[in-house]
């Protein structure tokens, strides 16, 4: 063995390594942050765990989240964006569209049957309403997105409903592909105008993804390759960002890192 060999796999082997301990810090540390006595927590993500390594796959995409405060209800979150997506993309083309305005005032059951064949998306959302800040009213909220178009341009509605107490919003997200940068995927929402002046939000859990046929083709609305070099199998690398924005401040920027393991 030459010199130059060792050396290469000296430089892969630490490589590896440096991916396994970037993916066991990433998981246990780098999902929370703090400012200005605001804490903001991110988590994420998908199925199926490997996907090939040269062609794009279908996926899901689970977004998970949480905000509060050292003392006293969570701050009021003006606006959220979400980042992901490098390595695959949106997909919405054929996808039925929702109208904005058949969600409104609806309940879960009125939302589907008006819009289920745009439905992309699924979870929960908890909030509170501090009218008293001593005894908040604690909303729990079941979630559905779907598939919909702003000025011509992608969205999603993101249609929440809580029976207990009974509450009806709608979280409009709008969708932009980045010219460049880590990430292909913008989802940004106006919380702040959405939500209005009292509700805060606590928590959330989404789930996107939906394959459906378009054209005589089949097609996902996310999909994803793992595109690492032939040396490797798997490797940690970037997957997804979260930057809240509270009113009147801070702002809390939260990247994560995920495990990409090819599937041949």
């Amino acid at each position: 063995m030459t010199a130059a060999t060792v050396r290469r796999a000296c430089l892969a082997l630490a490589l590896a390594g440096l991916a396994v301990a970037a993916s066991i810090a990433v998981s246990a540390h780098a999902e929370q942050s703090a400012r200005g006595g605001v804490r903001a927590a991110f988590r994420g993500s998908f199925a199926p765990s490997s996907i090939p390594r040269h062609r794009l796959a279908p996926i899901s995409l689970t977004l998970e989240g949480s905000a509060g405060s050292k003392a006293g209800p969570p701050p009021r979150l003006r606006q959220i964006t979400f980042a992901f997506g490098a390595r695959g993309g949106l997909e919405t083309a054929g996808l039925p569209v929702c109208p904005r305005a058949q969600l409104r005032n609806a309940t879960s059951r009125q939302a589907l049957a008006r819009c289920g064949d745009a439905l992309v998306g699924h979870g929960e959302i908890t909030a509170e309403v501090p009218f008293n800040p001593t005894e908040p009213i604690a909303v729990e909220a079941k979630v559905l997105v779907f598939n919909g178009r702003q000025k011509g341009r992608p969205a999603a509605w993101v249609h929440a409903y809580s029976a207990t107490p009974p509450a009806s919003f709608l979280l409009p997200f709008y969708l932009e592909h980045p010219a460049k940068g880590t990430y292909g995927v913008l989802m940004r929402s106006p919380v702040g105008q959405s939500l209005g002046r009292w509700p805060r939000l606590r928590s959330f859990r989404i789930t996107l993804g939906r394959r459906y046929r378009a054209a005589g083709e089949a097609r996902s609305y996310l999909s994803a390759h793992c595109p690492l070099a032939p040396r490797f199998n798997r490797l940690s690398v970037p997957f997804a960002r979260a930057t809240y924005e509270f009113a009147p401040h801070p702002t809390i920027v939260q990247p994560i890192r995920r495990l990409c393991a090819v599937r041949e």
